[in-house]
């Protein structure tokens, strides 16, 4: 979808774009010397090692090597599509995305979006609105028997679906047509034509993405009847994707970088903790946790902690959430569970117990290793020799999903001592990587074409790039691109830049020399590019001198073969006298 949109308008946002603002709200940025600095959001660290310039309007981590401009890192940070980055930034800009006319299925897509995001937050209003009605005094006493104070159901904006709502809803706004109205996933038509709200007689939870959009709701009956659900939510729509939404992630102090993050399965459940200073607390609409959920989480923390139902289906989706966990264990990342007593929830025990006990429930929280072997010990009995067999077979076929050969090792050896055997030969083989990185070569080409990529003002110079072109040399024709594509843009930093090579082959190659240590100190930095080039041009004459004097081994050298050699090795006198006097 990143050729939907011309490169022209991708730069004027990234342009409007202060990469440092950007990050700053969301990181604790300050500054040092000409850049500032923070600990990294994409792995844990005591002393800060990421980098923001504001001149190159990039970022750098010197610890984990991520790197990139603003669009990177709200793909990185937020864990946002590349089209999803773009619609983030105009919108922060306040401009439009000017589609192209070929290109009308993805403007009305867009545009369709835009207007089920402003309709969801309309009729979530009107929700709204009906609880705080006085006709609605049931309903709120219902909510307050669940211990809910005013200041927070107006925090998680709770409504209610009354008997005139649908008719409210559909004379929002004549903008609207029904089919608008049947796309939100609210409004549904029976069998003889009537329209009426899917959520009619419930307690309305509507749900806001990372950004504060509403893209959904889930609805609660009052009284509790057979025949329907208890809980519902929002059909799949073009903005709402149950498999990939987290309840109560706009209304967390921070999006980011959090110590931990607590998970249940409802709504009241996130609501009452955030209630008693349980913060860090989301729910995933259920217990079916997804990959996309895992993904999402494990951007915003390294350590997940599960806390279902006490009940049988609350223990057996904290099992199948952690294989389903296991292939993100990269060492850095870890998985803890809390299990409560029988038919109990964390609504109904911090009721009873309060928020000291609750907290020392986190604190106690059993690590994932712990779980997984109490969890298939329960399947075997060891003390027999299938047993130990079978026991052994099922742990090592779960290990072995998880990435990180460190903690595989420990399991293993946790494994091994369950079962009696304390033999660790050849264990070593587990955790030995080979390094395979080659040594990288601080060869001429790659320092030039780093500086050019690190300060792309160099092409301002009065300097006669269409002759470097020329040079046979390899890495002149990336460098001779990089030239010709800042002169025609414009181009003053390397964000930029590195925009306009997003779809390119070399994009990688771009990405990394943006942040290549060239070694190359800030105030030498114009000196050493002329000098390369200076290098260069000798380069290129003296193999023109070689060329000449190799007709000497056949043939006598004309005279104006001579004339030409001579021109040249004053040539290249020249070009050392400026270069010894650079030095």
């Amino acid at each position: 979808m990143t050729q939907k949109i011309s490169k022209t308008f991708i730069t004027e946002v990234l342009l409007k774009t202060n990469i440092i603002d950007l990050i700053k709200s969301k990181l604790d940025l300050k500054k040092k010397g000409k850049n500032y600095q923070s600990k990294c959001p994409f792995h844990e660290e005591k002393t800060p090692s990421f980098i923001v310039n504001h001149e190159k309007q990039i970022y750098h981590c010197f610890g984990c090597n991520a790197h990139g401009n603003a669009i990177d890192f709200l793909m990185n940070y937020d864990g946002l599509t590349f089209m999803e980055c773009i619609e983030e930034l105009s919108m922060l800009n306040n401009i439009s995305i000017p589609y192209t006319k070929n290109n009308d299925k993805f403007y009305q897509k867009y545009e369709q979006k835009k207007k089920l995001y402003n309709l969801m937050a309309d009729i979530s209003n009107i929700y709204w609105k009906n609880l705080k009605n006085k006709k609605s005094k049931k309903k709120i006493d219902y909510i307050k028997k669940r211990g809910i104070k005013k200041k927070i159901f107006n925090l998680f904006l709770l409504g209610y679906s009354n008997s005139l709502t649908t008719k409210k809803i559909l004379n929002i706004s004549k903008n609207y047509t029904i089919q608008d109205f049947i796309q939100t996933g609210v409004i549904n038509i029976n069998y003889s034509g009537k329209k009426y709200d899917r959520f009619y007689k419930r307690i309305i939870f509507p749900i806001r993405n990372q950004h504060g959009k509403i893209n959904g709701f889930g609805g609660r009956l009052i009284k509790e009847n057979e025949k329907f659900p208890k809980y519902i939510n929002s059909p799949e729509t073009k903005i709402f994707h149950k498999k990939k939404q987290i309840y109560g992630i706009y209304e967390l102090k921070k999006k980011n970088n959090l110590k931990y993050l607590i998970v249940v399965e409802g709504y009241f459940d996130v609501i009452l903790l955030k209630q008693w200073k349980i913060n860090n607390v989301i729910s995933i609409l259920g217990t079916s946790c997804t990959v996309e959920h895992l993904k999402k989480m494990f951007n915003m923390t390294k350590t997940i902690i599960f806390c279902y139902d006490g009940d049988q289906a609350g223990r057996q989706a904290s099992w199948q959430t952690l294989i389903k966990s296991l292939p993100y264990l990269d060492g850095k990342k870890s998985l803890k569970f809390i299990f409560l007593p029988k038919n109990e929830d964390p609504d109904s025990i911090i009721k009873k117990e309060g928020k000291k006990s609750f907290k020392k429930r986190i604190k106690n929280a059993i690590y994932m290793s712990e779980y997984f072997f109490q969890k298939i010990l329960k399947k075997y009995d060891i003390k027999t020799v299938e047993g130990k067999k079978n026991f052994f077979y099922d742990a090592i076929s779960l290990i072995k999903k998880i990435p990180n050969l460190t903690y595989q090792f420990f399991l293993y050896k946790s494994l091994r001592e369950k079962i009696g055997i304390f033999n660790h030969h050849n264990l070593k083989k587990i955790i030995e990587k080979k390094n395979t990185y080659k040594k990288k070569k601080y060869s001429l080409m790659r320092i030039l074409v780093s500086l050019i990529i690190q300060n792309p003002q160099l092409h301002q110079l009065n300097i006669n790039f269409s002759k470097i072109s020329k040079i046979k040399n390899k890495g002149i024709k990336i460098f001779s691109k990089i030239i010709k594509i800042c002169k025609k843009k414009k181009i003053l930093n390397t964000g930029i830049l590195l925009e306009e090579y997003r779809n390119n082959k070399k994009y990688y190659i771009i990405k990394y020399l943006s942040n290549w240590k060239n070694l190359i100190s800030q105030n030498k930095i114009k000196k050493t590019f002329l000098e390369i080039i200076n290098f260069l041009y000798i380069q290129k004459l003296k193999k023109k001198i070689k060329k000449l004097l190799s007709k000497e081994k056949n043939k006598k050298l004309t005279k104006k073969d001579k004339i030409k050699i001579w021109i040249l090795k004053k040539k290249i006198l020249q070009k050392e006298k400026t270069l010894k006097k650079n030095f």
